[in-house]
């Protein structure tokens, strides 16, 4: 690593990360995808958080996986007119949440999270 920063060349190999080269697909190419900073996904491949990789990370390597040249290349450009889009209208309005709504919106994601481990120890 230089200067702090993840590059593409020093993936390691967890099996995340070496499924995406495999396909691939870069640690940037998929940062760029998931809308993230590449240190966050270099953390999200090595499984650093308490559940393992996270789901959308995941659904992105496979998704590559399986899309011919000319779909990755259709999702790409996809991707960034709707990152464009939510840009400029992101800068037009502020998002603000209170508290209270934080506080509902982290009970609907713990929830959420009981019910798929609920639905996953019962297959």
């Amino acid at each position: 690593m230089r200067g702090g920063w993840v590059r593409d060349a020093v993936m390691e190999n967890h099996p995340w990360q070496l499924r995406a080269r495999a396909a691939g697909l870069t640690q940037r190419l998929l940062a760029k995808i998931l809308n993230h900073h590449e240190r966050t996904v270099s953390i999200q491949l090595r499984s650093h958080g308490q559940r393992g990789v996270p789901g959308h990370v995941i659904a992105a390597i496979v998704a590559w996986e399986v899309m011919t040249p000319e779909q990755r290349e259709s999702w790409l450009a996809k991707l960034e007119t709707e990152f464009a889009d939510n840009q400029r209208s992101e800068q037009s309005k502020p998002t603000v949440i209170t508290a209270a709504e934080l506080r509902a919106l982290q009970q609907y994601v713990r929830d959420l999270e009981q019910r798929l481990e609920k639905a996953e120890t019962q297959k």
